[in-house]
């Protein structure tokens, strides 16, 4: 009997300090993984940061394309061609004379 309960004894301490080895390689291995999601952390908050700056550049330059296309489209909106820009002389010519034969007539 008592060859027995040394036997248990030794079983019981063989299991306990298993088990403790276990919970140690456990912890170990979860302060191991904790490291590496803190580095990925790390690395993804700077791609984060670094997608930020592309995306505020790209609003930017959406906005200056936007304003682009609006001023151009107020220049073609106003944009004369040549035969429009003749007849507005010539309606000019036309004005002229009229308004230099009211002088003439005024002054007679």
């Amino acid at each position: 009997m008592l060859l027995l309960r040394r036997f248990y004894k030794m079983a019981t301490l063989d299991s306990e300090e298993s088990l403790e080895k276990r919970v140690e390689t456990k912890v170990h291995r979860l302060l191991v993984e904790v490291d590496g999601l803190r580095a990925q952390n790390v690395e993804l908050n700077r791609k984060v940061k670094l997608l930020d700056e592309k995306l505020s550049e790209a609003q930017k330059e959406l906005s200056d394309c936007r304003e682009k296309m609006l001023n151009l489209a107020c220049v073609k909106a106003t944009k004369v061609t040549d035969a429009e820009a003749r007849q507005m002389r010539n309606r000019m010519l036309k004005l002229e004379r009229e308004v230099e034969k009211c002088i003439s007539l005024l002054n007679e």
